[in-house]
């Protein structure tokens, strides 16, 4: 090694260990005189926290991309605002503009410089020694709302769990999670609820209402229960399981599909496997299907046609169904037929109480 490049690493060396010194020095200094260094403050369990405030009423759209992190959406709180559990300054990127609030991490000590964007987040030595206090603590971010809060779209993606609860957001709710749980309490709105899984998941909704509920996943374990829709729900599911305890005594004004390629089907005395059940109780006539438009509803007890069980056979008897195709309807709300339930599962169990 030439001596030149030696001295650089020696002044290199000397540097650092008079940055750290300082930072050192500084941090006990501002111990002593109640000074705080960071933005972020600790609790008892040293979780460092740091809160940013929004306008409820100005912002119409939230925009949250977090990679491996709890995200809380809160209703019934004091105010509207961010909190940020655990992240030191510059591990992500939050903007608040007129009418939209958008929230991104980036995880590791690399995102103090985004090369992308031609930026450096670093504001000396004491960012590196705050972020190792954070390295081995679980992230999560917290948004709360006020009753009286006007948001219209809400839309999370994240790789780690997504908890609603307490909201009456009138909003369009968008989740999307990879191995994350998805978990609803007590969310009211007239418009949609739509939660996709790309990876293995549960979807657990209770307590709620909305216009319409749709679920698609990968690999999902979804239960509903003490929970109403006005129009449709719709949920599509390649493997795990579907519960469905209704609030509801029948499906009359309503559709009914329950498809499972390969598994069973319970539904009030039926047990249906790898087939489908249905109950034709709606007809929307505004929709081009193909079929005559005076068709009449089936109101009679015969509603399941010839994929249930025979009738008088009795409760609990099995019957295997040929495998159903089912609608093809594209997993978008504006595209779910109008007051229809539709269950359809590749593989694993179907339960409707």
């Amino acid at each position: 090694m030439k001596p030149t490049s030696i001295i650089f690493i020696i002044i290199a060396v000397m540097m650092a260990s008079v940055g750290l010194l300082l930072c050192f020095t500084a941090s006990n200094m501002a111990n002593d005189q109640g000074v705080a260094l960071f933005t972020q403050t600790g609790d008892a369990d040293s979780n460092y926290t740091s809160v940013h405030e929004f306008d409820g009423a100005a912002v119409k759209k939230l925009v949250l991309n977090m990679s491996d992190t709890t995200v809380n959406i809160i209703g019934g709180a004091d105010s509207n605002r961010v909190e940020m559990v655990n992240f030191p300054d510059g591990t992500y990127d939050l903007s608040i503009g007129k009418s939209t609030l958008q929230l991104s991490d980036a995880s590791g000590i690399g995102s103090f410089i985004d090369i992308d964007n031609f930026k450096i987040n670093f504001n000396g030595f004491r960012d590196y020694l705050h972020y190792f206090k954070y390295r081995d603590k679980k992230s999560s971010v917290n948004v709360y709302f006020t009753d009286d809060a006007s948001a219209i779209i809400l839309s999370v993606t994240s790789g780690g769990d997504v908890n609603l609860q307490d909201l009456r957001l009138d909003c369009d709710y968008k989740v999307i999670v990879s191995k994350g749980d998805v978990n609803v309490s007590n969310v009211k709105t007239d418009s949609s609820i739509d939660i996709d899984s790309t990876d293995d998941s549960s979807v657990n909704i209770s307590a709620s209402s909305f216009n319409e509920i749709i679920v698609n996943g990968v690999t999902a374990y979804t239960e509903i229960k003490n929970t109403t829709f006005t129009r449709s729900m719709y949920i599509n599911i390649k493997s795990g399981s579907v519960s469905y305890d209704r609030l509801e005594p029948d499906f009359t004004g309503f559709n009914l599909l329950l498809r499972a390629d390969s598994g069973v089907i319970k539904y009030n005395s039926e047990r249906i496997i790898n087939g489908k059940y249905e109950e034709k109780n709606y007809i929307d006539i505004s929709a081009d299907t193909g079929e005559d438009e005076d068709t009449e509803t089936d109101t009679g007890d015969d509603s399941g046609g010839g994929d249930t069980a025979q009738e008088g056979e009795g409760e609990g008897e099995e019957t295997t169904a040929a495998e159903g195709t089912g609608p093809e309807v594209p997993a978008n709300s504006t595209q779910i037929p109008a007051y229809s339930v539709t269950i359809i599962l590749g593989e694993g169990n179907i339960e409707v109480y």
